[in-house]
């Protein structure tokens, strides 16, 4: 079979090539930005359960040992292996 005048059907497909849509630029610059607002009733529940933490955790330790901790913490020293974490996450 012979097929003759294919450059007409290529010419087609040169012809439309692709062009990005650009979009309407308005006067005036319009910002889209996210807002997140929390009502007074959930700020007091987040305050008390921060409140909770710090009272579960000053009961099981010292307040020797929490200064230790910190200071470890903030020089650097304090490092703890990962094998340890899952460990007691895993056990009863």
């Amino acid at each position: 079979m012979k097929i003759n005048k294919y450059g007409s059907i290529m010419s087609a497909y040169a012809k439309s090539a692709y062009e990005p849509v650009r979009k309407k630029q308005t006067s005036s610059s319009v910002h889209n930005t996210d807002k997140a607002e929390f009502s007074s009733v959930s700020k007091a529940g987040t305050a008390g359960a921060k409140a909770s933490i710090v009272k579960t955790v000053e009961s099981f330790a010292s307040p020797e040992r929490i200064a230790a901790l910190k200071a470890m913490i903030a020089d650097g020293s304090y490092n703890i292996s990962a094998e340890s974490v899952a460990a007691s996450i895993l056990e009863d």
